[in-house]
């Protein structure tokens, strides 16, 4: 899978309405680190880009509920007693 460039990566939040900040927020990383990406000085992680274009159609507050969501649904599998 295709990495982006920081200037697309950039473009993307922006695009989105997105700070650096919420981005960092959102996916659990330090506003610094999405700083970096955004200039350049690393290199921005596949999963980081799919997520810029997923924020292209949701807002980080609705990805959030549907997170709570989802964890609401979710059961962990119960072990057997073999």
């Amino acid at each position: 899978m295709p990495r982006l460039t920081q200037a697309v990566f950039a473009a993307l939040l922006a695009r989105a309405d997105v700070s650096q900040a919420a981005f960092a927020r959102l996916a659990g990383v330090t506003p610094r680190q999405v700083n970096k990406w955004c200039r350049g000085q690393a290199a921005v992680p596949v999963w980081a880009g799919l997520l810029a274009v997923i924020l292209q159609d949701r807002s980080p507050d609705a990805l959030a509920i549907d997170l709570e969501e989802a964890s609401q649904g979710c059961t962990a599998p119960q072990r057997s007693s073999g």
